[in-house]
């Protein structure tokens, strides 16, 4: 029998555990694995959950809020523009940040709706007061709990509330490391199979493509993140046109926790990113895009591209899935590409992986950046205020 310990991200168990970084290096490579179980998971759940959400999609005046706090936030922005592009849906992101402290700018009593709430503990205070927020202020209020925690209070509350069902992902999202990552890909890939319209088969078919991409192209990510993590930028940009912005803010934020701040990340998207955020473009710039696989779009990025790389200023990186100059070398090569909002939690998987090289080449720990612990796994001392029906 061998004693070989296993590798993640390309680093052994001993390494990984004098870093402090088995957690995030686990976390990040099993969601490969952790989307497979999820397909099995979703199947066997498939009659309670067509149940409870079918009457709910034939209601014709039916609003639907994807709603979360930070990444969780960033789920339903990254896949709402891809489902409102099917025109069935009345479907919108707001952040739970939002809904909690302006409920009255979104909600309407007399609109039957449906919250969708995607939460990795389903403790946090803005996950919770939304759900009350919304029961108080709409006549007819719908929960879909999206969460990686059984015992959150989310899930919890679920039970015995024919209102309320709760979809758990795999017990493994449940992610132990300070940064979410399996917990993001899984809640979105959920999304996706609850709310987008298209056929199971042709869904199923979009994870498949997406783990074999992920599968083979992993080593190339890490290989090139430790390259670009040498580079010792001080400002990282991701650039990324419709749903693949909500990847792109998703990633910056993901390389900015990782190294605690200490690297400036922020994102755009590829057309906005002229109207002043450009600004920010140094010699010590990274702007990574987040190149569209839509014929029509890619012009708008490649246009961003090439006026970046004349400027001659910042290094810029292309994620696409077509060879590019400069960009990641593919391993991949289809003629059934990827659609845009299954590409964009590949691009997410490489900034997981830029993020936790960074954090080592800062000297920080990626399982836990930040022990002073000024910004928390779960976030703390948040006051609800009590809401009224009216403003």
């Amino acid at each position: 029998m061998s004693n070989q310990q296993p590798q993640y991200l390309q680093r052994n168990h001993s390494e990984l555990e004098h870093l402090q970084a088995q957690h995030t290096a686990k976390e990040i490579t099993q969601q490969l694995q952790l989307w497979s179980d999820l397909t099995t998971h979703l199947a066997k759940v498939q009659a309670p959950l067509d149940q409870f959400l079918t009457p709910l999609f034939n209601h014709p005046r039916l609003s639907i809020i994807l709603t979360g706090a930070g990444t969780s936030a960033f789920v339903g922005e990254a896949v709402v523009p891809a489902l409102r592009s099917q025109n069935v849906l009345d479907i919108h992101s707001v952040a739970s940040t939002d809904l909690v402290s302006n409920p009255h700018l979104y909600l309407r009593g007399d609109r039957p709706t449906l919250l969708v709430s995607f939460a990795r503990s389903g403790n946090s205070p803005e996950s919770v007061a939304a759900v009350d927020i919304v029961d108080k202020l709409v006549d007819e209020s719908y929960h879909l709990f999206i969460t990686c925690n059984q015992d959150g209070q989310l899930a919890v509350s679920a039970q015995q509330n024919a209102r309320r069902f709760c979809l758990l992902m795999p017990e493994a999202t449940n992610d132990q490391s300070f940064a979410m990552t399996s917990s993001y890909s899984c809640m979105y890939l959920s999304a996706l199979h609850c709310l987008d319209q298209q056929s199971l088969e042709l869904k199923s078919q979009q994870r498949q493509l997406l783990s074999e991409y992920c599968q083979q192209s992993l080593d190339t990510f890490v290989d090139n993140s430790v390259q670009l993590a040498a580079q010792n930028f001080q400002r990282l940009v991701f650039l990324g046109s419709g749903g693949l912005q909500g990847n792109a803010r998703e990633s910056s934020l993901k390389c900015m926790e990782l190294t605690a701040g200490k690297l400036v990340a922020t994102h755009d998207s590829s057309l906005g990113f002229r109207h002043g955020p450009k600004f920010i473009v140094n010699k010590k710039t990274l702007v990574i895009v987040m190149r569209s696989n839509a014929a029509y779009t890619q012009q708008y990025d490649d246009d961003i591209i090439a006026e970046l790389r004349r400027d001659g200023v910042a290094k810029v990186l292309v994620l696409s899935s077509e060879p590019l100059v400069q960009s990641i070398p593919q391993v991949v090569q289809r003629d059934d590409k990827l659609a845009d909002v299954y590409q964009g939690l590949a691009w997410v998987m490489f900034a997981q992986v830029l993020g936790f090289q960074l954090s080592i080449n800062l000297g920080l720990s990626p399982d836990n950046p930040c022990p002073s612990g000024e910004v928390n796994r779960v976030v703390q001392g948040v006051t609800i205020h009590p809401v009224t029906v009216h403003a």
